[in-house]
């Protein structure tokens, strides 16, 4: 598919507009770099462009300003939005603009081949369906190394994750902003997970919850099921597992078998070690 696609990369770091045209180069896309939002449109009224990505921060014309004046002259050219920068606000401003697509520094090539692929395969859908944005995702827990390893490996998996060290905390970011899932540890200082998740099923929060623990013994999984939890993990856990039973609470089901587990001992299931 590469082959004849354009692409005009525009970003105002030169080491990384460049490192960025020569691998998608590699791949068999055609690119074209530019160090500024002026530069890219008077590129883009002189040849034909498949697709742009720009960076959401870049001196006299913004990355956001670029895509709406993109998007007033060619509404179906897509336009992928980068950052390395408060990606919640960016993102925001990315999708509200537009954008058919936003990736956060670093990412993975394989993830923004992946993303154009996608919006070059369905250029006719642009405006009916907008590329999928990462699901968000809380991490409680007050061992920093352990909240700090969880988030990093969430976000390789390609969540969005945020981590806090108690209840409080995670209750606090939650009644102002919207998260897909929260994962707290049961045991943690101020506010515990349990007390967490009895404030939240009293407030109608329908977040999924998954418990974790390492006395497992102490607060079983059929007492955390009771209380209102989504999915149950003892420590240690293997990273398959956890992303396992998240991709059943976000996408609703169980990749192998097509049924959601909501079966207290099908969740102690995937939580074994």
């Amino acid at each position: 598919m590469p082959e004849n696609i354009y692409v005009l990369v525009v970003d105002d770091d030169e080491k990384i507009r460049q490192l960025l045209m020569d691998t998608l180069s590699a791949l068999g896309y055609n690119t074209i770099g530019a160090p500024n939002g002026n530069e890219a449109l008077s590129i883009l009224k002189k040849r034909k462009i498949d697709l742009v990505i720009a960076d959401i921060r870049m001196p006299t014309m913004n990355g956001i300003d670029l895509l709406k004046a993109i998007k007033n002259s060619q509404p179906t050219l897509p336009v992928l939005i980068i950052t390395g920068y408060d990606y919640n606000y960016a993102m925001d401003q990315a999708m509200e603009a537009g954008a058919d697509g936003f990736l956060a520094k670093p990412f993975r090539i394989g993830k923004i081949e992946e993303l154009m692929m996608n919006v070059l395969g369905k250029r006719s859908e642009i405006d009916e369906k907008k590329m999928e944005i990462p699901k968000k995702v809380l991490v409680a827990e007050d061992n920093e190394k352990l909240r700090r390893i969880l988030v990093e490996t969430l976000n390789s998996l390609d969540y969005l994750s945020q981590g806090v060290a108690s209840g409080d905390k995670a209750l606090e970011k939650i009644k102002t902003e919207n998260f897909d899932l929260l994962i707290t540890d049961v045991k943690m200082p101020r506010m515990d997970g349990i007390s967490l998740l009895k404030e939240l099923r009293k407030m109608g929060k329908k977040i999924p919850v998954v418990m974790i623990t390492a006395y497992p013994q102490v607060y079983p999984a059929q007492k955390a099921m009771q209380e209102g939890a989504d999915g149950y993990l003892s420590k240690p856990f293997r990273v398959e597992k956890i992303d396992e039973l998240m991709r059943i609470l976000l996408e609703g089901k169980d990749e192998t078998t097509g049924i959601k587990m909501k079966n207290p001992e099908q969740n102690r299931v995937v939580a074994d070690k």
